[in-house]
């Protein structure tokens, strides 16, 4: 009896209230994320859905002194409902949806470690590495074990102002003379025009998978190239 009266006076108050947010912070976050990776007009109807959704399912509740097992049956389903068939979609398993054409907002939002492989374009002559006004050229891009992740991640720079630049990583196959033939192309940044940042992940390599030495150029400005090598830590 005891236990009964402490669970039901101090251990109900604090639970309930707890699972009521997880379970709205499960929602929402689920809501995000199909609208995250659904097309423009699949996230319009995804929304006016849910929101019909919940609206019926807090009229419904509302109305309601008590509700029996078939009446929460249908809240749940009208709740979650909009969630599974979005979810669905955002997936790919209902609609086909081609990936180009969904908002996949995913590498806006990439953040790079700090100590991520850096190179920078601060004119149409070279490369360079460091920050904007003081970035040092280089024609040799030498990357640490510790920079590395398992993924082959790096992050362009372009200083130059209204001038488009990006970095592409091949093997040395092609070399100075005919860049763009080298064998393998293991990476390349986007093209950014002007001043701007790229951080670039790589879904078929890894940077062990990039031999000893290998070549990066500018496509957009093939003058600019050198051999990236990967030295070990100081």
């Amino acid at each position: 009896m005891k236990n009964e009266t402490f669970a039901t006076r101090y251990l109900l108050p604090i639970a309930l209230p707890v699972l009521v947010v997880l379970t709205m912070a499960a929602f929402i976050g689920s809501i995000a994320l199909s609208l995250l990776f659904n097309t423009h007009e699949g996230s319009l109807m995804l929304a006016a859905v849910a929101a019909a959704g919940i609206l019926f399912t807090v009229s419904l509740a509302s109305g309601q002194d008590r509700l029996g097992g078939p009446k929460r049956g249908v809240i749940v389903l009208a709740a979650f409902t909009p969630l599974v068939v979005g979810g669905l979609v955002g997936l790919g398993v209902v609609g086909g949806v081609a990936d180009e054409d969904r908002m996949i907002n995913v590498q806006p939002l990439m953040v790079a470690p700090d100590d991520a492989p850096t190179i920078a374009a601060e004119n149409s002559s070279e490369f360079c590495i460091g920050p904007a006004g003081a970035c040092e050229p280089i024609t040799e891009w030498e990357v640490t074990p510790s920079q590395l992740a398992e993924e082959m991640l790096f992050v362009f720079d372009n200083f130059e102002a209204a001038v488009a630049h990006n970095v592409v990583i091949t093997d040395l196959e092609g070399g100075a003379d005919d860049p763009a033939s080298g064998a393998t192309t293991y990476g390349a940044s986007t093209v950014i025009e002007g001043i701007d940042t790229d951080v670039f992940r790589s879904d078929e390599y890894a940077w062990d998978d990039l031999p000893d030495e290998w070549y990066f150029f500018c496509a957009i400005h093939p003058n600019m190239n050198g051999v990236g090598r990967l030295v070990d830590d100081a």
